[in-house]
């Protein structure tokens, strides 16, 4: 089956939590658990299915996993980077100018901001299911594209 997996799961399964960063243990543990069920999540999928992505959201994931809260180290990133690229179950999407005219319409009229639609306009005709914890991706734009909508962490967020 070709799925797609919105950047924040893998951001989710590539980041454990560092207790030292949380005030209380509950919001440690939240993010512990969504770290753990993402992380088994994309290894299920790794196994399971072929996986879409735009390149557009790789450069997402590079920033996440690079630049933002705890950072992953500069050559483990790339190295990271590099095996997505070359992963063989991985389909990969170009983002045309068609498909930022359309964003940049759907954004404006939901008023979801446009990186969503940038990572799933170029795909979302191949694929089966989305998997996201956005609670943007609940959203009748998204949910009129055709494709089902699962959360696999089972809490919907806001980003």
């Amino acid at each position: 089956m070709q799925i797609y997996i919105d950047t924040e799961l893998w951001v989710f399964a590539q980041k454990s939590p560092d207790p030292s960063r949380f005030k209380d243990k509950a919001e440690y543990n939240r993010m512990l658990d969504f770290h753990i069920k993402s992380r088994k999540f994309l290894q299920e999928q790794f196994a399971n299915n072929t996986i879409s992505m735009t390149t557009h959201q790789l450069c997402e994931l590079y920033h996440a996993l690079g630049f933002r809260g705890q950072k992953m180290e500069p050559t483990e990133l790339m190295k990271y980077c590099r095996k997505l690229t070359a992963n063989k179950i991985i389909t990969w999407y170009i983002i045309s100018n068609d498909v930022i005219n359309q964003a940049i319409n759907l954004s404006a009229n939901s008023k979801v901001h446009i990186w969503d639609y940038i990572c799933v306009l170029p795909l979302y005709k191949d694929v089966e299911v989305i998997y996201s914890c956005d609670d943007h991706f609940k959203d009748e734009t998204f949910q009129s594209l055709g494709p089902k909508i699962e959360n696999p962490i089972g809490e919907w967020i806001s980003l």
